[in-house]
């Protein structure tokens, strides 16, 4: 006699262990196998208003800034992002708030009893989970991060009511394509027929534009139908119909702009005042995201950037709010990412440099690490063996005033970042 297996007495972490052992290729793109799911479930027409976020960078600051806006505009809002910094439930939000591990294992239950002999990988079981516990909430909007891609990407099988384009550069080739047309194009599957468009940086490919313009797609393309300034004071957002604020802005300007701009195609269905646009956004941070922690006898910043389009961002913001620091970077990273274009940006502006070796199969070995450095004449570096060991050598050698920076990965934060909470935490900082 066989007994069924129970698997809401599976605690969460065993869930996530599950999920990583079953399917071991990480990322398998098509909709069919999570559509015939997620119909199974119910969950393909969510109640609620949706909007997908795409792009190559700042797809977390723009779900962010959307989901402060419209709650403090008063709606409920349900947001699924990737990947998470430190705990898994980062991933699905519920009016701000990370879901439970009860709801988690709830939710990878039904799933796991609905799917039948379909075979799912984490991220679709991750996006099931996401779209079940949104369809059992009361929610007015909700929020997807697409998170490779957008036409073949699991959050694909949703219509977006709108869709949000970030910015378009390369990574992930093997999947997207090795042009910025190929990878335009499949960043402009989220678009549906007549769904307004927002694409958040200048200049968009052709591909996205051939897409909007067969849908008929109403769009707004920044620096043509709206245009941003900002300095460390303020963001001041103009488009036709006038202009909105942000006081002390300090995540990504395309990201704030892109919200405040879709404030204005859902106007009608979930109204915002300009008040309620500006508090909503003003002072608005994201986990690892520019993150900056005082520990009492160092400034450290967190930045997830991994592709050197981000690098870029990222150096940028150094040379404009710590020119004249000496830096202190930690910095490791996957190893088929662009190692070499994302340390690039910062060559000139880093004085030490602490590279480190990840966990996991898909880590950056140490000579190649070792190597990208040689590529911009940098030799003197020793590999650590751990973002956290590097980090302990950084904090031996940094002197008051300096910055310490960790970049390269999400995996890179995550593995720093707890230490330097602990360290607060301890000295009671």
């Amino acid at each position: 006699m066989t007994h069924a297996t129970d698997y809401r007495t599976w605690p969460l972490e065993h869930w996530l262990t599950v999920l990583e052992s079953r399917h071991k290729k990480e990322i398998q793109l098509g909709l069919a196998r999570i559509a015939r799911v997620a119909g199974q479930l119910d969950l393909l027409k969510p109640h609620a208003k949706v909007i997908t976020v795409a792009g190559t960078n700042g797809k977390g600051s723009t779900v962010a800034s959307l989901e402060a806006l419209y709650r403090r505009g008063g709606y409920q809002i349900g947001a699924y992002t990737s990947p998470h910094v430190l705990h898994f439930n980062e991933r699905i939000r519920i009016n701000g708030t990370p879901v439970s591990d009860e709801a988690l294992t709830d939710a990878f239950s039904a799933i796991e009893e609905g799917r039948g002999e379909t075979h799912l990988t984490y991220f679709e079981m991750a996006t099931l989970a996401a779209l079940y516990l949104f369809h059992q909430s009361p929610l007015d909007l909700i929020i997807l991060e697409v998170g490779i891609g957008g036409r073949l990407d699991a959050t694909n099988i949703v219509d977006a009511d709108l869709a949000i384009i970030t910015t378009i550069d390369y990574d992930h080739q093997d999947y997207l394509g090795d042009t910025l047309e190929k990878i335009g194009a499949e960043k402009a599957g989220i678009l549906r027929e007549g769904k307004p468009v927002i694409y958040a940086d200048t200049s968009p490919p052709l591909s996205i534009l051939s897409a909007i313009h067969a849908l008929r797609c109403p769009h707004a393309v920044n620096g043509q139908h709206y245009r941003y300034q900002m300095n460390q004071q303020q963001l001041t957002f103009t488009d036709s119909q006038g202009a909105l604020h942000c006081r002390q802005p300090l995540l990504h300007g395309n990201a704030l702009a892109a919200a405040m701009m879709a404030s204005r195609y859902l106007h009608d269905r979930l109204p915002v005042t300009p008040e309620q646009v500006t508090e909503g956004l003003s002072g608005l941070t994201l986990q690892g995201r520019q993150q900056v922690i005082e520990t009492g006898h160092h400034t450290v910043l967190f930045d997830v950037s991994h592709n050197p389009q981000a690098a870029a961002y990222l150096a940028d913001h150094l040379g404009k709010q710590y020119a004249g620091r000496r830096i202190h970077a930690i910095f490791s990273a996957l190893g088929d990412k662009d190692l070499t274009g994302i340390i690039a940006p910062l060559s000139s502006q880093v004085a030490y440099w602490y590279p480190a070796l990840l966990q996991g199969k898909r880590a950056a070995t140490s000579e190649q690490l070792l190597q990208a450095f040689a590529n911009h004449g940098i030799d003197d570096v020793l590999c650590h063996n751990s973002p956290s060991a590097a980090y302990k050598a950084a904090c031996q050698q940094a002197s008051a005033g300096d910055l310490i920076l960790v970049y390269g990965s999400f995996f890179t934060v995550c593995a720093v970042l707890p230490a330097v909470n602990n360290e607060n935490l301890s000295e009671g900082v």
